[in-house]
């Protein structure tokens, strides 16, 4: 039993009056039994208070690190997305040019010009092919940072389910 419940029981029973009194007969007064059970209903109670308030306390800080863990999965994937994103870009731009040294090519005369240009669409179209596999590689890993947040986000409720539940039995018993 802890310090509060035992400090609390000591009080109560020295608010009885009576208490540790026997009657003539050495027996104790049948009201006096009625209210030690009563005062032990309530010890019960408050003991289950205590052991709930610190349940809570310890889910509020899970909750607030699973929070940390799901803020920084969502930064993570935040990341991804943006690296994916900047490959597209890069390769939208790349293709562009690769377009333009082409067209350049075709429409040039001066055979060193189109030598050139060739060249370095070739260089472009290298270029384009790595980004693409970079394309594919961080659009997995995108997929494996969405999978961590879900997870992440996963814990997350489940904690604050539990919590909803500790709540709940806090809160009084209405008696109707």
């Amino acid at each position: 039993m802890g310090k509060v419940a035992m400090v609390a029981m000591v009080a109560l029973l020295s608010a009885v009056p009576g208490f540790g009194q026997t009657s003539q007969a050495g027996q104790a007064d049948q009201p006096d039994s009625q209210m030690l059970k009563e005062i032990l209903v309530e010890m019960r109670g408050i003991h289950n208070d205590v052991r709930l308030s610190e349940t809570t306390q310890i889910l509020l800080t899970e909750l607030e690190i699973q929070q940390t863990a799901v803020t920084r999965a969502m930064q993570k994937r935040d990341d991804a997305k943006n690296r994916v994103t900047q490959l597209q870009e890069n390769e939208k731009n790349f293709a562009a040019q690769v377009a333009r040294f082409d067209d350049l090519a075709n429409t040039t005369t001066d055979a060193q010009q189109k030598k050139q240009f060739a060249q370095q669409v070739d260089q472009l179209k290298s270029q384009l092919t790595l980004f693409k596999t970079q394309e594919t590689d961080r659009a997995n890993d995108l997929l494996d940072t969405e999978n961590a947040l879900r997870k992440e986000q996963d814990a997350l409720q489940g904690i604050q389910d539990q919590l909803n539940d500790v709540v709940k039995k806090l809160q009084p018993v209405s008696r109707e």
